[in-house]
């Protein structure tokens, strides 16, 4: 996989920091070790250095020299709980002191902190923990990216011969996106491809119609957030709402949509669901042999990243390079 390899290079050349908060778990350890032999980035693991130590020793780790940050020494959660409630009365929110020491008593929140703080550059954790439970430790603690309200999420697919390389939003984070959130969701994701594809954007928002084909409900929100699209952000390639077919196949553009400045060369779809788009994922993953990298995590001002809890120790490398990657915005260019 050339971006896989690309975004390794990138990052011997520059390596940077990871936390992983949900560090009590070989996978991690394994992973961690990976990174930090092959130059990749500097691990942090929040959590006991006895708690680590011991669990090194029952995986048979080596130790390697990780950075190790103990989020209950009573000095980092005294700032880290001060901090946190600044951050909420800024937004209009009181919190007991007790309360904001119990969310700061927790790894998810004090790695998002560091995280908000720019001393680390990424955060990859869910193995351990639900994807609920990440997503509001970002979403309590890490600012979202100017103009965007809506953290959402993509999958990089990337053919069994390396060539072909396609972004899918969203298909893990957001169930019924509004005709607003779908155009955070296509915004965000156009900004991604950028740094991961290595051509320019051409972003199709997907529905079972084309273009007035149907005047349901649900294509006419995906024909409202093309609209705003257009609006917010003229500078994306964007179409819809578009039948597959007519997004990704360029003789079926040239009948279904002769107009279509996609011509069927979509390498963003959105879908206008969360079922739709998992659902597609895995067709595409299980019965095509592409590569789904991800989910990876857009919106926020950080880089904050989600694991399935089925992953492998490869699995934890490839997300924590790829958001590194990601987070600097210069994968391919």
């Amino acid at each position: 996989m050339d971006i896989l390899q690309s975004c390794m290079d990138a990052c011997r050349e520059q390596p940077g920091t990871v936390v992983f908060p949900d560090c009590l778990d070989s996978r991690v350890l394994q992973a961690a070790s990976i990174i930090k032999q092959e130059g990749l980035a500097e691990p942090v693991l929040v959590q006991s250095p006895f708690a680590v130590r011991a669990k090194m020793s029952r995986s048979e780790v080596a130790a390697a020299g990780f950075t190790v940050v103990d989020h209950t020494s009573p000095t980092l959660l005294e700032k880290n709980t001060e901090a946190y409630r600044s951050i909420l009365r800024e937004k209009g929110k009181e919190i007991s002191g007790d309360d904001a020491r119990r969310a700061m008593n927790c790894p998810l929140g004090a790695a998002a902190m560091m995280v908000r703080r720019g001393e680390v550059e990424v955060g990859v954790a869910g193995n351990l923990s639900s994807t609920a439970a990440v997503l509001r430790a970002g979403l309590s603690l890490i600012p979202r990216k100017a103009g965007i309200d809506h953290i959402s999420s993509f999958f990089l697919m990337v053919s069994p011969d390396g060539r072909r390389r396609y972004l899918f939003a969203d298909c893990a984070v957001v169930p019924e996106p509004s005709s607003e959130v779908l155009a955070d969701i296509a915004i965000s994701s156009a900004q991604m491809a950028r740094g991961l594809l290595a051509e320019e954007p051409r972003v199709a928002l997907l529905s079972f119609s084309t273009k007035g084909s149907s005047n349901h409900p649900r294509a006419a929100a995906v024909r409202a957030a093309v609209g705003k699209i257009r609006e917010r952000a003229p500078d994306i390639m964007v179409d819809g709402e578009l039948q597959f077919d007519a997004a990704a196949v360029p003789g079926v553009a040239a009948l279904k949509v002769p107009g279509s400045i996609l011509e069927g060369k979509a390498n963003v779809f959105i879908f206008p669901s969360l079922e739709a788009g998992n659902i597609a994922y895995k067709m595409v993953q299980r019965l095509a042999d592409y590569t789904a990298l991800g989910p990876f995590l857009q919106g926020f001002n950080g880089g904050w990243h989600d694991l399935s809890r089925g992953c492998s120790a490869k699995d934890i490398v490839k997300v924590a390079v790829v958001g590194l990657c990601l987070q600097r915005g210069n994968l391919l260019n």
